[in-house]
């Protein structure tokens, strides 16, 4: 491939450096500083350009133009991020707020309550004078605002700000991260009777009118498919709405390689474009106007399809990328698609450089990638004369290119591998390209009584054999592989490997098979150097789970877990599971709390206090864990045990958690409060193992 033909791809590599250096080094000089040294450089361009300088010099334009898009994408992203505008509402955050603001997303959590992500228009400050201001916040209410509020409505609401907190688990999902590259940062909980709506529709009217046709053809559908589940598939394959999706569901089509059907992406839009220009082709006329009309029609229709269904990161590529081919076309250009790739991703970096950390922008670009370089390859490796065959193996050269490309990054996000993903999308795909179409046909003749009924049992059918067929697949033994951990070098090592393989191929030189050979015994020693530690580790983990007990004991890779009587699976899973896979622990036993005992790990020992009962004799040990509420003092607890390290796990209530600190402090005790500082990971080889 010659780079002449892309010139995006080289203009997106400097500017995407710039948007990462914002992110990992968040040093932000004054925008006024960093604007001149735009306008510098720029004129540096202009005068290089002007000068014409020699061939042999060449390489200093091309250095100051990836300097530019450097500075140019570090100052995009400091300007967006929302923080550092002057007017944020953080500036009047005080212990109780009077919040004004209006909708942009409302959703069920999984306990029912409504979160609302809100873009503030107006806060109170010091004098109680509520102030114009900006910024987006997070605010919990009670389940009623469900049915009470929508996109776009404007509410009022008193509560307390406070910071989006980062996990209390290691290697625990980091909410705020997430948040944060959505540019919110801040959240509240917001009691019932403390907000009210003050005025409806206040949002932009091309988004309100998206949400209105969104839910319509939502209700259009639940009334066609009442069972949940495949109502659940139906919404999201056809409308990208998962909040009906159940955790059964999720599980299934994430354990099949399927999920990416659930998430409206390329696919949707390429039929939608398909659609359109197929119906716009059946007009036949050479005027001019209507040729104008007809790219105006494609770029609407594909535009429209993408904010009705959330324009999530992976459809707003897809739109993004068929508006160039639109364009290009009707200039006559026959783009390279790799230029156009990069043309969308800049496109969409310019305005949202935050799309860069966002997995679906990551997984559709690098799938497409695969896509459209190793599939022609992996289909020619067998030719098969039928044309059922042929069909079929088509689709399994997409699921293995796609898969192939997006396959690194996959396990260090999601920490496992279906091994029968080319199955599930032979099975997905095809029924779910005739769902999609047989959708839209049904939002248009749903009026039509007995029409609209039959095209409505036709997707409810179809949807169950895809769900059935994904359920069975799921049960194939060995069906997925999971707990696989890899670190970010090693994805790099994987991603080395397939460009070298790659461009070995295209040059049909040999070094780069020695380039991806040794990338892959740097992989093996990070590998065996990763095998070692956990071999000598001894750790004890005590993880925050509101309201219980959860420890855990590593002693190489053998796992011993203790935890109290009615802990939930679900939950101990949630803040737990993660960081098992991160240090390659083995279940061996599980102990369950109950009472009072005494528990030696390694070189630890330790006490496990729920009710103190009277002894003849002080035991010795090394720490002291109360749990459950106890309601023992410190004076009652010293009489029992000879110790100096006190720690309280997330089972004890606030107001015991502030007593025991309270007696700790006067008795000269240190003291851990899991609730508070979040877990503690106690490393056994450690002499001074209270560090965390």
């Amino acid at each position: 491939m010659n780079w002449r033909e892309v010139p995006f791809a080289r203009l997106l590599l400097p500017f995407v450096s710039g948007i990462l250096l914002a992110i990992y080094l968040p040093w932000h000089p004054k925008t006024l500083a960093m604007t001149i040294g735009l306008v510098i450089i720029a004129a540096w361009l202009v005068y290089l350009n002007i000068a014409k300088i020699a061939w042999r010099s060449r390489w200093a334009y091309g250095a100051a133009v990836s300097i530019f898009l450097t500075w140019l994408g570090w100052q995009i992203t400091h300007l967006h991020h929302e923080l550092n505008k002057p007017n944020h509402f953080q500036n009047n955050i005080s212990e109780e707020n009077t919040v004004v603001g209006t909708i942009q997303i409302i959703q069920a959590t999984s306990t029912g309550k409504a979160r609302l992500q809100l873009r503030i228009k107006a806060i109170n400050d010091s004098t109680d004078t509520l102030q114009a201001t900006r910024g987006y916040l997070l605010a919990y209410l009670d389940s009623s605002a469900l049915n009470q509020l929508a996109y776009g409505d404007q509410v009022s609401l008193v509560a307390s700000i406070t910071e989006i907190e980062p996990p209390k688990n290691p290697k625990a999902f980091d909410f705020s991260r997430y948040m944060h590259f959505k540019n919110v940062h801040y959240q509240a909980f917001v009691k019932p009777g403390n907000w009210q709506l003050s005025e409806k529709g206040k949002g932009w009217h091309p988004f309100l009118l998206a949400d209105r046709l969104q839910k319509r053809f939502i209700r259009i559908l639940h009334k066609n498919i009442p069972e949940e589940n495949e109502f659940a598939v139906a919404s999201a394959l056809i409308l990208g709405y998962r909040d009906e999706i159940s955790e059964e569901i999720n599980t299934a089509y994430r354990n099949t390689g399927a999920t990416h059907v659930l998430a409206v992406s390329g696919m949707h839009v390429g039929f939608i474009y398909i659609g359109i220009s197929f119906l716009l082709s059946l007009i036949k006329s050479n005027r001019r106007s209507w040729k104008i009309a007809k790219i105006f029609i494609e770029l609407f229709s594909i535009w429209a399809f993408s904010f009705i269904t959330g324009g999530a990161a992976s459809i707003l590529r897809a739109a993004t990328m068929f508006s160039f081919i639109i364009i290009g076309k009707a200039i006559q250009r026959n783009a390279n698609i790799y230029n156009t790739l990069a043309a969308s991703a800049f496109f969409l970096l310019c305005i949202n450089p935050y799309y860069i950390m966002d997995v679906g922008f990551q997984l559709s670009y690098l799938a497409l990638i695969g896509i459209i370089y190793f599939e022609p390859k992996i289909y020619r490796c067998w030719y098969i004369k039928y044309k059922v065959g042929d069909y079929l193996w088509k689709l399994v050269a997409v699921s293995l290119a796609a898969q192939l490309v997006t396959l690194p990054i996959s396990l260090y996000y999601f920490h496992q591998f279906p091994w029968y993903f080319w199955l599930s999308g032979l099975v997905v795909v095809p029924i779910s390209v005739i769902v999609l179409g047989a959708g839209f046909l049904l939002f248009f003749i749903d009026f039509i009584p007995i029409l609209g009924w039959l095209v409505g049992k036709a997707i409810w059918i179809m949807v169950w054999l895809i769900n059935n067929g994904i359920f069975l697949i799921e049960k194939i033994p060995g069906a997925t592989t999971t707990g696989i951990w890899i670190n970010f070098l090693s994805v790099l090592l994987l991603y080395f490997i397939i460009m070298a393989i790659v461009i070995s191929i295209e040059t049909r030189q040999f070094r780069w098979v020695l380039a991806a050979l040794s990338c892959l015994l740097l992989l093996s020693c990070s590998y065996v150097i990763t095998q070692w530690n956990v071999h000598q580790q001894s750790l004890l983990t005590i993880y925050y789970v509101s309201k219980h007990t959860a420890i855990d004991y590593f002693d190489g890779k053998r796992l011993i877990e203790l935890t109290d009587n009615d802990t939930n699976e679900k939950i101990l899973n949630f803040a737990n599971q993660n960081y098992r896979w991160y240090r390659r622990g083995e279940w061996q036993e599980s102990l369950k709390l109950d009472g009072t005992g005494v528990y030696r790990f390694g070189n630890l020992k330790m006490a496990v206090v729920d009710k103190v009962e009277k002894s003849n004799r002080k035991t010795k040990v090394d720490c002291v864990l109360i749990r459950n509420n106890s309601r023992a003092s410190l004076i009652d607890l010293l009489q029992i045990f000879d110790c100096k390290h006190i720690i309280l796990d997330a089972s004890n209530s606030r107001r015991n958690a502030a007593r025991w600190r309270k007696e700790c402090a006067e008795q000269g005790f240190s003291l851990y409060d899991v609730q508070a500082q979040g877990s503690l990971v106690l490393n056994l080889k450690n002499p001074l193992p209270f560090s965390n």
